[in-house]
Order: C-alpha cells, then structure tokens, then sequence
C-alpha cells in the first residue's frame, strides 16, 4: 500500500530542515541543490512541493514568522505595563543571536522585494505585516479598554509598525542601538498617548 504524504506537512518539514541554511548562506547564495541535501530529499523532490527557490524561502521565512509571532503572543499575554508589551514587541527582533540572523535574512528579503517588483512578495509582505498590525491591534486595545491610553492611539499602530520596519533598516545602516532607539521612541509615543492620570 503506497505511504500518503500529506503535502503541507511535507513543504513544512523541508522548510524547518532548510532553516539553518538560509540563516547560514542568505537568500541569494542558497540553492535547490542545496536545499536538497540539507532536507535529505532528492532535487526532484523539491519540485514536487515547490515551484522555485523564492518559493521555498516564502515557507522557510513563514518558519521564522511563526516563531516570531508565537513569541509575540506569549509576551501580550505576560503581566506587564502596555509600554514594556510594546516596547518588548519592537525589540524582539534585537534581542539574541538567532533573531539577529533571522533580522539580516528579513533586510535581504526586503531588498530583494523593494527591487525585484515580484508580486509573490510583494503580496507575502502584506500578508505579514496584517500578521503583526494583529498582534499591535490586540496590545492597544487592550490598553484602550483598560483606560491606560487615548482612543486615539489606535489609529498609530500601522505607524508602529511602519518604525519597526524602518528601524530594521536603520539599525543596520546607520549603525543605531535598536534597544536604545526603540525605548526612547516608545517613551516618546507614550507621552502623547497615556491618559494624564497614569503614572
């Protein structure tokens, strides 16, 4: 009787064995043949899940996005002050040595995006960023309902994330402290959204 391979299941566990390898190569200096041998599969085997390499980084960055949200939803639900939720939810990606190999193949995704007009990724980059606008709704709501913050403020969270994308950038090319920069922009933010009577 022949073995039914469930096809999600599949791509996903060629995904999570082919992690270690974007993260060591990039997206550029990695290939089929590569990924092939990292996933203990044939080349051909690949075809058969993927149509082509960006295909295979789609679902290897969905990996790391998956993980990154789990994490995300894990610290909304700690019991902690909304400016330590937000202002840990833009740090994260600062945070360790995985995330920093996880932030510079994000940089070469977004480069390759912004200058190869590919509509896959352009498409794959909205779908994430409604991921964490998700996430960003949730902690300003829960901080409007808690009368902690202005109802206004739920009009910025896509300008929070707007920063986050930008200090991705800015980190690397003006060579800022991402930590430092994120704490004085989240107190800065703060000022003008808490309530006057929170201390």
């Amino acid at each position: 009787m022949p073995i039914v391979v469930n096809k999600e299941e599949k791509r996903r566990s060629i995904a999570l064995d082919s992690k270690s390898l974007l993260l060591e190569h990039g997206i550029k200096n990695i290939t089929i043949s590569k990924i092939a041998e990292c996933a203990g599969v044939g080349k051909g085997t690949i075809y058969e899940y993927f149509n082509n390499k960006e295909d295979i980084v789609f679902e290897i960055i969905s990996v790391f996005i998956a993980e990154h949200e789990k994490r995300l939803y894990e610290l909304i639900n700690e019991d902690i002050s909304t400016k330590d939720k937000i202002k840990r939810s833009l740090s994260l990606l600062y945070s360790d040595a995985y995330y920093e190999k996880q932030l510079s193949i994000y940089r070469e995704f977004l480069a390759i995006s912004l200058t190869s007009n590919v509509d896959e990724m352009i498409e794959f980059s909205r779908a994430c960023r409604e991921r964490f606008l998700t996430i960003l709704d949730q902690i300003i709501d829960e901080a409007v309902i808690k009368k902690e913050i202005k109802a206004e403020a739920r009009g910025l969270v896509g300008m929070l994330h707007t920063y986050s994308i930008g200090m991705v950038v800015e980190s690397k090319v003006d060579g800022l402290d991402a930590k430092v920069h994120i704490d004085q922009f989240v107190e800065a933010f703060f000022t003008l959204i808490q309530k006057k009577d929170i201390r």
